[in-house]
């Protein structure tokens, strides 16, 4: 620490200053996502994962109760009228990212994106299920704008395209469809702009898209794993926290080009993991005929660059407390406190002084975890899902996240308390009475 510790002094009142004056980002409402299907993965089983941009940085893990199902969802702290990426104890789960270019001139009424994600949580089982209930909503009414992404118990992994009165559905499981086994969207549909289900970045080009750089730099991260396919520990490290420029080069020093070290300032405000990134979610499905609650949530609480993923079950019976705030949950809080420290030109550049330490520091804890909950998941699918077992890993892994995070902030801290105050000016003495009229 204390090398790093002299890095910081450098350059932290830059930081700190700079966190001032741009610690709130710009109202945005975008985020890059994908469906992921099993033919895909290493294992065979269904992927769903969803990085969030919005000015809603204040999030939080919640139960949302009250339905036909019971789900676990990422929130906005202190609020349960929305839902923005969850699971339910069917294995059902669902993500969206906004796509305004659905939007149609007549007034509508009815569940918007977040709301229409927690009565799909609260209702549907299956893939066909949310299927049926956009039908059914085609007519009744909703207000949505939003490609939502969904996978189910029983391999389903889709994509629909959302306007208010009308869906399109893509099937990840469809080879012409999705070739690759995966379909991702940013900010745009398909279907608004007339390009193909998974475009590529020719037929982009041709078009002004907003996020299509998203868009097409997720494609490319899941197309680069070797032969056996896309894990869960490559969306966690590698996609959530993707650092690449709008030509889809990666940042010299990031996580997918490890080489060399991380320029001083990085312009992220286009990238996957953005300056207006505020938590992710990455769902491990199961094989049709496991048990869905086996179904986990891996959440990030915070940008994914400053946070450390947590996963959860629809099964526990409590939520563990660093996760949990009405105002913010703790683990987010740090997240948000490291990430504002280092927001710099008006909000849209991040200073890297602090990324390599947390990210040398926080990883360690984060492969653990990931070991141990691979390890459970394993005893699971031979022995049976237990619910007082996945309560444990979840408790010992939040608590581990918060204690990985909490040294983090605090090593930040006294870095910061490290720099000298500068000795105040010296003067010459007078030398002559100087009168005033």
């Amino acid at each position: 620490m204390r090398a790093r510790e002299k890095q910081l002094t450098i350059r932290t009142s830059m930081i700190l200053w700079g966190a001032l004056i741009a610690f709130l980002p710009s109202v945005v409402t975008a985020c890059t996502t994908a469906v992921i299907s099993g033919r895909a993965t290493v294992d065979g089983r269904p992927i769903l994962w969803k990085n969030r941009d919005t000015s809603s940085r204040r999030n939080e893990v919640a139960f949302i109760e009250g339905g036909e199902l019971r789900a676990i969802a990422v929130v906005n702290a202190g609020s349960r009228s929305s839902a923005w990426m969850g699971v339910n104890e069917a294995g059902f789960c669902i993500e969206n990212s906004v796509s305004r270019d659905l939007k149609i001139e007549e007034k509508t009424s009815g569940p918007g994106n977040g709301g229409f994600m927690k009565l799909a949580l609260q209702t549907c089982r299956t893939v066909e299920e949310f299927r049926q209930l956009l039908e059914k909503t085609n007519t009744s009414g909703r207000s949505t704008v939003s490609n939502y992404g969904v996978i189910d118990a029983h391999g389903g992994a889709a994509l629909f395209e959302t306007g208010p009165k009308s869906f399109k559905m893509f099937d990840a499981n469809d080879p012409d469809i999705a070739p690759d086994g995966f379909l991702v969207r940013s900010n745009f549909a398909t279907t608004a702009q007339g390009v193909s289900p998974q475009p590529t970045l020719e037929e982009l080009s041709e078009k002004t898209i907003v996020s299509a750089d998203r868009f097409s730099q997720a494609c490319t991260l899941l197309s680069s794993p070797d032969e056996a396919g896309i894990s869960i520990e490559y969306m966690i490290r590698n996609v959530c926290r993707d650092l690449s420029d709008t030509p889809g080069v990666p940042v010299c020093g990031s996580v997918n080009d490890p080489s060399g070290k991380l320029p001083e300032i990085i312009n992220a405000d286009s990238m996957i993991s953005r300056t207006t990134t505020v938590s992710a979610a990455v769902f491990h499905g199961v094989k049709a005929g496991e048990d869905p609650l086996m179904t986990t949530m891996w959440a990030f609480l915070g940008d994914p660059k400053f946070s450390i993923a947590v996963p959860c079950w629809t099964s526990m019976s409590d939520i563990a407390s660093p996760l949990v705030g009405e105002s913010e949950a703790p683990i987010g809080a740090i997240a948000n406190t490291m990430r504002g420290w280092s927001f710099v030109d008006g909000g849209n550049g991040v200073d890297s002084t602090v990324l390599t330490g947390i990210w040398s520091d926080v990883w360690k804890v984060e492969d653990q975890i990931l070991s141990a909950t691979a390890k459970a998941r394993s005893k699971w699918e031979s022995k049976g899902v237990n619910p007082r077992d996945m309560n444990a890993v979840h408790m010992e892994s939040a608590r581990r996240s918060y204690h990985a995070m909490l040294t983090e902030l605090r090593q930040l801290k006294n870095a910061a308390l490290t720099i000298k105050t500068p000795a105040p000016p010296k003067f010459e003495p007078v030398t002559k009475t100087i009168l005033v009229p």
